[in-house]
């Protein structure tokens, strides 16, 4: 899409140099009074102009032979008047598509020197001719600044096209990690479950078969956080990854019993997909840890903000106070989200709040990710 519109722009540039060529050849026959002689030589020099115009590209020097050659003997004819504007045009056009230096500065010398060649057939000096002259010159100035515009404008696009795919690559990477991390974690406690259930199964067959248990619902979490983030990296289900599926990780708690209000404020498309990841796994971190730890018909609440400046999360539940220092100690779960979200720019906390266990994640929407 990018190329089709310099594309486009050239092609613009194109006309509006064929325009002008157009005009001050016109304007020159018409000045010569219909001379023969220059209605001839103008209609050779709109001959590159005419092809460039149905899309017949010659190449640089033929272009410019072609365009500046017929204007000397009108401008010998009918002394300096339009036509120079035509030689004007079409060293301008060449300076913006052609690199070559020589070439360049070859026509620029040309189109400098035209408004002098009157004075070689015995016309009487005019001054004006300088004026002419650096007329020339800036005409070769203005495509010189357009073929650099041109090249600057390529630059900052592969520029673009290479920050894309270093950010592309870096939330690979980071959301590899945090797969990696998720899983390493799960199969460790699953293992240690397992094992433990292993050497218990003769000796203390419940505390066997509550290990097994454990070992279970871990299995579970663990396959319901991979989902999520695998579900967030699919390019064709952008619904999906835009809302977090928060909808539909409530909706599993509700039926195992959890009842879940869900309040969502703002938009997740300015959200990048390592905020999504970690916005989405904090929700469900806390809603875990409320199902394991709240009473039963206790009722959970999660509260999303979200704005140009922050997305901020907040799950709370139901909470009695026991006395203790740490009625509710936090597992490797909430650890590594505080890392993940501080990695982020952002911050996350838990505890109590009145008769409330709170989680809360503020995450910044333009910081580290």
């Amino acid at each position: 899409m990018m190329r089709a519109s310099v594309a486009a722009g050239s092609r613009v540039t194109d006309l509006v140099y064929a325009g002008i060529a157009l005009v001050a050849a016109m304007l020159a026959v018409v000045g010569a009074q219909f001379h023969p002689a220059v209605v001839v030589a103008m209609l050779i020099a709109l001959v590159p102009w005419g092809l460039l115009v149905v899309g017949v590209e010659l190449p640089q020097l033929a272009f410019a032979a072609l365009a500046i050659i017929p204007v000397i003997p009108v401008i010998a004819l009918s002394e300096i008047g339009a036509a120079l504007f035509v030689g004007f045009a079409a060293a301008s056009r060449l300076a913006s598509r052609s690199d070559d230096r020589w070439l360049v500065g070859t026509v620029t010398v040309v189109v400098m020197v035209l408004p002098f060649v009157p004075f070689l057939f015995g016309v009487e000096w005019d001054v004006g001719a300088i004026y002419f002259a650096f007329g020339g010159a800036f005409s070769v100035l203005v495509g010189v600044l357009l073929r650099r515009a041109t090249r600057l404008a390529d630059e900052l696009r592969a520029a673009e096209g290479e920050l894309a795919d270093a950010a592309a690559r870096d939330e690979r990477h980071r959301l590899a990690r945090d797969v990696h991390d998720l899983v390493a974690h799960s199969l460790t406690v699953v293992v240690l479950h397992v094992g433990g259930a292993r050497r218990l199964l003769r000796t203390d067959p419940d505390a066997a078969e509550a290990a097994l248990i454990e070992a279970e619902r871990v299995s579970r979490e663990s396959l319901d956080a991979i989902r999520g983030a695998v579900g967030m990296l699919r390019d064709d289900d952008e619904s999906e990854a835009g809302s977090l599926d928060l909808e539909r990780l409530v909706t599993t708690y509700r039926s195992a019993g959890l009842p879940v209000v869900l309040s969502i404020r703002g938009t997740a498309e300015p959200l990048s997909l390592p905020l999504r990841l970690t916005l989405y796994r904090v929700v469900q971190e806390a809603l875990a840890n409320a199902a394991r730890h709240s009473a039963p018909g206790t009722s959970a609440s999660v509260e999303i903000g979200i704005d140009d400046h922050a997305v901020v999360a907040r799950v709370s539940n139901a909470f009695t106070p026991t006395g203790e220092t740490d009625p509710r100690p936090e597992g490797y779960g909430l650890v590594g989200l505080r890392e993940q979200a501080a990695s982020l720019g952002g911050e996350l906390s838990s505890g109590p709040d009145g008769d409330s266990w709170v989680v809360e994640c503020r995450l910044p929407v333009g910081g580290a990710a």
